[in-house]
């Protein structure tokens, strides 16, 4: 049996071969070196993921010595499918929130859905200000000074609030919609 497995000689995951399934050793296909590699039981964390306003429980999966950190994105199994989150916060298990814990001192991972998300804008027309939303793919990226099409008009954008607090201004600037808190765009004709 060839298994990738980390090869702390090699410094890289490499294959290795099954050499004695009694005591799970393999040795490196590459250096020949032998290690013992023992496959780490994974456990069930409750993850609660937020699109907009409405929130969903489901399940990640992962092994008990996994750092997870608020901002990394994993996927989530609900009982609708999978789904791409990022995190927003982690709670413990004696319900301390925290940025970075170990998978096996976790209760709930808390997230927000990056694989589709809700843009919002504030479209410009002389002394008129129309909001307007769209749902996209997460890692769409929108530019400040592109030119959009929105219900037949075209608008461009002069600046992108973030998520994060920074405001985007400059032509050229961009950021992908998960980031994106909104997007300001002034009508032309």
């Amino acid at each position: 049996m060839i298994k990738e497995i980390f090869c702390d000689t090699c410094k890289d995951e490499t294959p290795h071969r099954l050499i004695n399934p009694s005591k799970n050793l393999f040795q490196c296909e590459v250096c020949s070196s032998v290690t013992e590699y023992k496959k780490e039981k994974k456990i069930e964390i409750r993850a609660i993921i937020s699109k907009d306003n409405y929130s969903e429980r489901g399940k990640i999966e992962a092994s008990p010595s996994e750092t997870l950190t608020v901002g990394e994105e994993i996927v989530v199994e609900t009982e609708e499918g999978y789904r791409l989150g990022e995190i927003t916060s982690l709670e413990l298990k004696n319900g301390k929130r925290v940025d970075v814990a170990g998978a096996g001192d976790i209760e709930t991972v808390w997230l927000r859905d990056v694989g589709e998300v809700k843009v919002r804008f504030s479209l410009h027309k002389g002394a008129v200000t129309t909001p307007y939303e769209i749902f996209t793919p997460g890692e769409v990226e929108f530019s400040v000074g592109e030119v959009i099409p929105i219900e037949g008009r075209k608008y461009r954008i002069t600046r992108i609030k973030l998520i994060n607090g920074g405001l985007l201004r400059k032509d050229g600037r961009s950021a992908k919609a998960k980031e994106i808190r909104r997007i300001y765009a002034q009508f032309i004709r």
